[in-house]
């Protein structure tokens, strides 16, 4: 069962491999195969097809930048360092896994069910990080918050409202590298006004 383990975990380091810098699209699995030096049929034993290995690839990719978010943000001194830590992390790896996460738009407009589960567990972890952020604020006088589980949703609520309305004026699915700029630039400087207003103000 471990040497199982091991060689689907092997074929899924690969595919990741494969899948950012090609996109789903232009990998096969037969380049899979070649780079691990595996039969076809072995890849097909343990993923059914391409897009199984494609869903089990964002596992495993949300995985890393879980463990990677969490190591970074416990180093910070403060919430907000944490805050504009966590947009700085979410941003280069969007940039170094953009190929990876565009294939998304070739599945169609409705995800899978399985892979739509990842990504909704990719944004509540998301939801309790900037969360805890938030309580530890105003655990440390950092912030003053009368509900910091509203505070958490209206910060997410906004963050996904740039998204959108940078989408909406260009009628895409999913941004180009220079919307993604834009994106970003606005999420930072959100993030500084939403944060200034929760700090404490002496009367």
């Amino acid at each position: 069962m471990e040497n199982q383990d091991r060689k689907r975990g092997i074929i899924i380091e690969a595919a990741l491999k494969r899948f950012a810098h090609y996109g789903l699209s232009k990998t096969t699995m037969t380049e899979i195969a070649k780079d691990v030096s595996f039969s076809k049929a072995l890849l097909y034993y343990y993923f059914p097809d391409k897009l199984s290995l494609y869903v089990s690839a964002i596992e495993h990719l949300m995985q890393i930048i879980s463990r990677d978010l969490v190591k970074s943000i416990d180093k910070t001194s403060s919430s907000t360092e944490g805050i504009f830590k966590l947009l700085q992390k979410r941003q280069s790896f969007i940039q170094k896994y953009y190929n990876l996460l565009e294939s998304t738009q070739i599945i169609g407009n409705e995800l899978p069910d399985d892979l739509y589960e990842k990504f909704s567990k990719a944004r509540a972890f998301e939801t309790i990080i900037i969360g805890s952020l938030f309580t530890r604020g105003i655990s440390h006088g950092e912030f003053e918050i009368e509900n910091p589980k509203l505070a958490t949703e209206i910060f997410i609520d906004a963050l996904s409202g740039i998204h959108f309305n940078i989408m909406s004026k260009d009628k895409n699915i999913f941004p180009g590298k220079e919307q993604f700029k834009q994106i970003f630039l606005k999420e930072r400087v959100f993030a500084e006004i939403f944060l200034q207003g929760l700090r404490p103000h002496s009367t």
